[in-house]
């Protein structure tokens, strides 16, 4: 039965694999047919997360390099935002190099931020999880992932299945390594069926390891040894290294665990060939402790201490106190930026609401002068009245431009009490006799208006009362 199911399961991965290579080889040939960079730049991308998704292949350096010189090339924020994710994801992913990676990633963070592309934020901050997970800090992976679970794409979106699933990966993850088996086995059962609609090759090695840790960690030892079984001949059927990198890493404990010394000495064996061969740091780790831990079991002290001390190395280029200070310094960097963020967030609503004030009022100045001009023409108005209201209506106008200029003043004279006090009491020298002139002359030409209107209604009751036959005179 068992090489029944690994034959399928072979079976079907072949023909998925060439389902997807022909997906590919289409892509490639639209691209070599396309000059204008920019859609040059979305197939490469297409085509690299065709591959992440099907488990077909790798992150490339040359495919890293070749989107970095064309969103330099367009000065694009959105494009070297995908740029600076993918060139991390080629250090986490492929080189096992977290540090270089995080620096990449976080360079990415505010141009994503920037251009308010949701996806790309969403994606970096999964990969700082996914960073600081492989670093063994749990908690700040935990803080990361939860951070891009705040800007996931919305539902409608169709990147967001794409996305989620990392989400909820992420989060059975951490739960496992902060022992909390119950809400990782949530997460774990959510991926599952998220991936049953999308149907992905990769996510079903990794809902295998899911499913494994967490009834690992519950101590179903039986039904997470046939996960961890699942998920280990899933993973070696695609070629993403990473998903390797995790279904050995957790079968291999839990082999070794469970004193199974002979099945966990192969795992480790492919795994220190596999960081060999592609020079990763993580996995050669990985299977140099394992072997060591082997050896160690069947009592070979000289082959135990060999691979020990190749661990040791290798942790030291890893865990090296220097690339500790780099991390915390990254960190830091990032938390400094998102408080300027925050402030500059805050800033730009203040000034939008001075903005809506500013524009308040002088329409209400606006509203307040028209409505002045069309009483003082339509009705008889006291004279004293008029002029009280002309008064108002300059003083208002000259106030509301002392307002306007304030900031500007601040700005010019650098806060400087007496430099501002003098500027104001210039500014003042102009505006006065200007002010007076300018009320004197419309008060006037008010005031004369509205006498002549009166006068105007006064020879319409004179003529009134002389044509009306009821008129003493008249008779």
């Amino acid at each position: 039965m068992k090489r029944i199911f690994i034959a399928a399961l072979l079976w079907f991965s072949a023909y998925n694999s060439i389902a997807q290579n022909k997906q590919a080889d289409s892509l490639k040939s639209v691209l070599a047919k396309t000059t204008d960079p920019a859609k040059q730049f979305d197939l490469i991308v297409k085509i690299g997360e065709d591959n992440f998704n099907s488990g077909v292949g790798n992150i490339d350096s040359s495919v890293c390099r070749q989107l970095f010189e064309i969103a330099r090339k367009l000065n694009n924020d959105s494009l070297l935002a995908i740029s600076y994710n993918w060139i991390g994801d080629y250090f986490e992913y492929t080189s096992g190099d977290y540090i270089t990676a995080l620096e990449y990633f976080f360079k990415g963070i505010p141009l994503a931020e920037k251009v308010k592309d949701k996806r790309r934020m969403s994606s970096i901050y999964f990969d700082i999880s996914i960073a600081y997970f492989r670093l063994q800090n749990p908690e700040e992976s935990l803080k990361y992932n939860l951070k891009g679970g705040e800007n996931l794409p919305e539902q409608s979106s169709s990147m967001y299945d794409f996305m989620i699933r990392q989400y909820q990966n992420n989060m059975a993850g951490c739960y496992v390594l902060l022992h909390q088996p119950d809400s990782a086995l949530h997460y774990a059962q959510a991926l599952n069926e998220t991936n049953h609609r999308l149907k992905s090759l990769l996510y079903d090695a990794i809902v295998q390891v899911d499913f494994a840790k967490v009834y690992e960690a519950l101590g179903e030892k039986e039904i997470a040894e046939v996960y961890y079984k699942k998920g280990n001949t899933l993973s070696d059927s695609v070629r993403f290294y990473a998903i390797k990198l995790v279904a050995k890493i957790y079968y291999t404990n839990f082999l070794l665990a469970n004193n199974k010394t002979t099945e966990a000495r192969e795992q480790a064996r492919q795994l220190l060939q596999l960081g060999n061969q592609i020079n990763n740091n993580d996995m050669k780790k990985a299977g140099a402790g394992f072997l060591s831990r082997v050896y160690d079991n069947l009592h070979q002290t000289d082959s135990a201490y060999y691979y020990s001390r190749m661990e040791s190395s290798i942790k030291d280029s890893i865990f090296s106190q220097n690339n500790i200070n780099k991390i915390q310094a990254l960190a830091f960097k990032e938390q400094l930026r998102t408080i300027e963020e925050t402030s500059r967030q805050a800033a730009e609503t203040e000034q939008r609401k001075e903005n809506i004030q500013y524009a308040l009022i002088a329409l209400g100045i606006l509203s307040f002068i028209i409505l002045f001009l069309l009483l003082s023409r339509s009705f008889i108005t006291n004279t004293r009245l008029i002029e009280f209201f002309g008064v108002i209506a300059l003083l208002i106008v000259f106030e509301f431009l002392n307002l306007l200029l304030h900031p500007f003043l601040e700005k010019v004279t650098h806060h400087s009490p007496s430099l501002m006090l003098l500027t104001l009491v210039f500014i003042a020298a102009l505006l006065v006799p200007l002010h007076h002139k300018m009320e004197k002359l419309i008060t006037q030409k008010l005031v004369e208006k509205n006498k002549q209107i009166r006068l105007a209604e006064a020879r319409k009751t004179i003529e009134k009362l002389g044509t009306d036959p009821t008129n003493d005179s008249n008779k």
